[in-house]
């Protein structure tokens, strides 16, 4: 794959950054830290002195170490920071990386070229040099400024709440490691107000679980099951210092003994993971229609253990139907491109995989392609590494079994390739564009390739559990995926319809699975299949094989209405609560064919902010989820590559997956209380997880007034939030998909007139300000060390939508306020519209700074999976100075009509 398919462009000028005095120190300030120093001299053609030198002028620590972390899980955030600072040539050497290897991370790693811009500006290399006298008077100047903002002691900026982050500081990618049990061993956790905590006497309505109780296995059990059982000892001897004995079934037990006994019961008429727990007498059966079943009754034992503050089960019988028996996820921190490379970049590590299962999660997914994982015959270079892929898929997924989950491969097929690749093969080709075309799924052969290269990964992997397609995206697959019929340059394809063509490839691709693997489960997003490009939903969908499932967004094609302006969900949302008639409409159609009918949701974030692991909305995802309840679909995709943190939403949600009850369906599964407001005093009591949960249900509020549109999701500022700079004069560049918003007002309001984009904006911060008053004086009555870790996961959280929310205001309010200048007649109205940029600079300031608090003591706040961190902390140090600059520049009245070029 060559990189002058990627080329920098000649029409377009970088940004420039006055804010540093020359361009070489903006380098250094934004790659201090995250490249060796020696590699990032050897870039900028110097010695490690001089480089250290310029560093120390900055006010940079010096030596300062880098982690090599950022080389492997930042790369993203580096290319960022220096799009506009550096050549290819220059950034080549700073990863280290081939061409070809920039080439396939801008075409394969999640729409990367898309994001950038689909554009490279032009620049030319930045070396060293040494600084004029004015140069270094500048730069005592913005040491000031930094040493006056963020004193060298570490004190924290105050906030609007007066209060203080108690956590320390940590590293970046720290929450690597931050998935580990957090209780203490060997004693009883501290009784909640919600449930008491005293062992009961016997005779109670409690069976007690001992020392001498045992775990019996079913006769034969394999060697799963014991996995399930000796990890639900190991949890109670940490939990509650209680060591049980697992025994094989057909052995006996004390006749005095407490038993958790382990029984499966197969049932062809209940989903899934169905089972049944009977505690009578001195004993605990738990009873499954399948193996997985059986650890799912063992995890809810355990958290109700946990809620009611002791190792206890309340006697009688308790049937938990599945309702969703597909829960698939993403990994908090894959790494998107090539994870099963290198197994230094686990996606799924054990103690993610016991976090993800605990929260109810049983399938888990990583993007492929699949001339990566089997040979491929037209072109065996683009394989090289495919054994090593295969084998750490199989690794993967025997891992994942153990915790009760399946792997699931991300299937967009098959991939556009280069004109140059169909010289010697020209009638595989199909719709063209620019300098890809894609291999036409008409063509007999390349029919052939994606079922016989299908079969083959799923005899390389027979542990695959499934793989879910998308077929019409960003990405160009058979030659419907992003053109319509009008545009088709494909003579083949040109004669078929849309559906005719995307069910085919459907069709394909699950015989040849089923061939290797009869019960492979392979997922039909229908995203794309959008009726008013012309698509015809149900004809695509009675083309399905049978044994599919078809899955749509639940919220997709929703109408809107915020602000008083009609709209759509395009996409999915968590503000705009689904699901919609379409997706109805879909899920009907499925079952009128005899398919499965899933839904894609967002639980936990959204585009809307995917900057922190979750948006603490329970309400409205509460309201989803029972929403859908009612719809009679039997899957949930629960995160695209952003939400997939182990969070308190999720183990929210997870109280709807079983219909839980006394009777044989657990038909009763309506609670006394709300979802949300029950595990929020599970968590904290019942007082005060009362109150936190008024707070969020004033988030929720809140939230509903975010101005929901596709192109407000994708190019808006609430994903970098303070990390965005501010610009004086208009940079002229348009926003991109979660990549670059730029100070592209006009992009971001889409629908919505200025005005009201503003005001929406406004309504969100000032009621989730109120949530964030109730929080904090609800977090004040929390005295137990193991309730204020989750308060202050709940606190980061909360906090770091606010900074973004917040931020995002401010910068719609400044671009619209110097547009006003811009068109200022009057020197008076232009001296109001300066003050109030100024102003909205100032309160800039003191957001970043907020957030830079927050940032370095929870390394979670500000990173996404395929978009990796989205700042840095020195980048939001850096804001602080970019809007000083500004508000210094204001005060003088100093408007450049166009931002002057930092010298190199």
């Amino acid at each position: 794959m060559k990189l002058d398919l990627f080329a920098e462009t000649d029409h377009r000028t970088p940004l420039s950054f006055p804010h540093f005095p020359t361009r070489l120190q903006a380098v250094v300030w934004r790659n201090w830290g995250l490249v060796a120093a020696d590699k990032l001299a050897f870039t900028l053609r110097t010695t490690v002195t001089e480089l250290e030198e310029i560093a120390q002028g900055l006010g940079l620590p010096v030596p300062e170490a880098a982690d090599p972390l950022w080389l492997s899980r930042g790369y993203i955030t580096i290319l960022r920071a220096n799009w506009h600072l550096l050549p290819y040539e220059q950034l080549l050497v700073l990863l280290d990386w081939t061409e070809e290897q920039m080439a396939f991370a801008l075409k394969e790693d999640d729409f990367l070229w898309i994001k950038m811009g689909s554009l490279k500006p032009a620049i030319e290399p930045v070396y060293y040099r040494p600084l004029t006298d004015e140069e270094r008077e500048k730069t005592e100047r913005l040491r000031a400024t930094i040493t006056r903002y963020f004193p060298e002691d570490g004190t924290a900026a105050p906030n609007e709440w007066g209060i203080g982050l108690a956590s320390a500081p940590e590293k970046p990618f720290a929450f690597l490691d931050g998935f580990r049990y957090a209780g203490a061993s060997q004693r009883q956790r501290e009784a909640s107000s919600a449930g008491g905590g005293t062992v009961p006497a016997d005779g109670e309505d409690k069976v007690v679980l001992n020392g001498s109780t045992s775990i019996v296995l079913p006769e034969n059990a394999s060697g799963r099951v014991r996995t399930f059982a000796e990890r639900f000892a190991s949890k109670l001897e940490r939990d509650w210092g209680l060591r049980l004995r697992v025994a094989d079934g057909g052995k006996p037990v004390g006749p005095n003994s407490s038993v958790v006994q382990l029984k499966l019961a197969p049932d062809a008429g209940k989903l899934r993971e169905s089972h049944r727990i009977a505690a009578e007498g001195n004993r605990v059966t738990v009873e499954a229609v399948d193996e997985n079943g059986l650890l799912r009754g063992l995890q809810w034992i355990a958290s109700g253990m946990n809620e009611q503050g002791g190792p206890f089960v309340a006697r009688g019988v308790t049937n938990r139907s599945t309702r969703y028996d597909f829960r698939l996820l993403y990994s908090y921190f894959a790494v998107y491109g090539d994870p099963l490379l290198d197994p230094e970049l686990d996606p799924y590590p054990e103690h993610l995989l016991e976090s993800l299962s605990e929260t109810g999660v049983n399938a888990v997914w990583l993007q492929c392609v699949l001339y990566q994982l089997v040979p491929f015959a037209e072109a065996p270079e683009m394989s090289i590494g495919w054994e090593r892929r295969v084998e750490g898929l199989r690794r993967l997924a025997a891992r994942a079994a153990e915790y009760g989950i399946g792997i699931y491969l991300y299937f967009n097929e098959p991939r556009s390739m280069p004109l140059e690749f169909f010289e010697a093969r020209p009638d595989w080709k199909g719709h063209t564009i620019g300098t890809h075309a894609s291999m036409c799924t008409s063509h007999p052969e390349v029919q052939r390739y994606l079922k016989e290269g299908t079969a083959a990964l799923f005899r390389s992997v027979p542990e695959l559990a499934g793989l879910f397609t998308i077929t019409m995206s960003e990405n160009m697959t058979n030659c419907y995926s992003v053109s319509g019929r009008s545009k088709l340059t494909c003579p083949r394809c040109s004669e078929r319809s849309p559906a005719e063509v995307v069910a085919e490839v459907n069709r394909l691709i699950a015989e040849g699975a089923h061939s290797a693997k009869p019960d492979a489960r392979i997922v039909c997003w229908t995203w794309g299949w959008r009726e008013s490009n012309g698509f015809d939903l149900e004809r695509c969908i009675s083309l399905l094989p049978k044994g599919v499932s078809v899955m749509s967004v639940s919220e997709d094609e929703k109408p809107t209405n915020v602000g008083g302006v009609p709209g759509q969900v395009v996409d999915y949302s968590i503000s705009q609560v689904g699901p919609g008639d379409k997706s109805r409409n879909v899920w009907k159609a499925a079952r009128r064919h005899g398919l499965q009918a899933y839904a894609k949701v967002q639980f936990n974030n959204t585009w809307e902010c995917s900057a922190v692991p979750f948006l603490p909305v329970f309400d409205l995802v509460n309201e989803h989820i029972g929403n859908l309840n009612e719809e009679g679909v039997s899957g949930l995709m629960l995160s695209w590559t952003l939400g997939g943190y182990p969070s308190p939403t999720l183990e929210m949600a997870s109280r709807h997956y079983w219909m839980t009850g006394t009777d044989e369906e657990g038909q009763d599964a309506s609670e006394a209380e709300p979802a949300p407001l029950r595990m929020l005093r599970g968590k904290f009591g019942y007082e005060t997880g009362s109150d936190i949960a008024r707070a969020t249900t004033a988030f929720s509020e809140a939230f509903r007034h975010f101005p929901f549109h596709v192109s407000v999701v994708y190019t808006a500022p609430m994903n970098y939030g303070p990390g965005n700079l501010l610009h004086l004069t208009p940079t002229g560049y348009n926003a991109t998909m979660v990549g670059f918003p730029y100070d592209d007002v006009h992009r971001w309001r889409a629908i919505y007139p200025p005005e009201t984009f503003e005001e929406q904006f406004r309504l969100l911060t000032e009621g989730w300000k109120q949530g964030l008053s109730q929080l904090i004086e609800a977090g004040r009555q929390l005295t137990d060390s193991h309730k204020q870790d989750a308060y202050t996961n709940l606190l980061h959280n909360a906090l770091g939508a606010y900074y973004h929310f917040r931020s995002t205001y401010h910068q719609i309010a400044f671009v619209l306020e110097r547009e006003r200048l811009a068109g200022a007649d009057d020197p008076t109205a232009a001296a109001s519209f300066r003050q109030r940029m100024k102003e909205l600079a100032e309160r800039e300031i003191g957001i970043t700074r907020q957030l830079y608090d927050l940032m370095r003591r929870d390394s979670r706040i500000g990173y996404e999976a395929s978009n990796h961190y989205y700042y840095t902390a020195r980048m939001l140090q850096e804001k602080v100075v970019n809007c000083h600059d500004l508000c210094e520049k204001l005060s003088a009245a100093e408007v450049p009509v166009q931002e002057e070029a930092s010298g190199q």
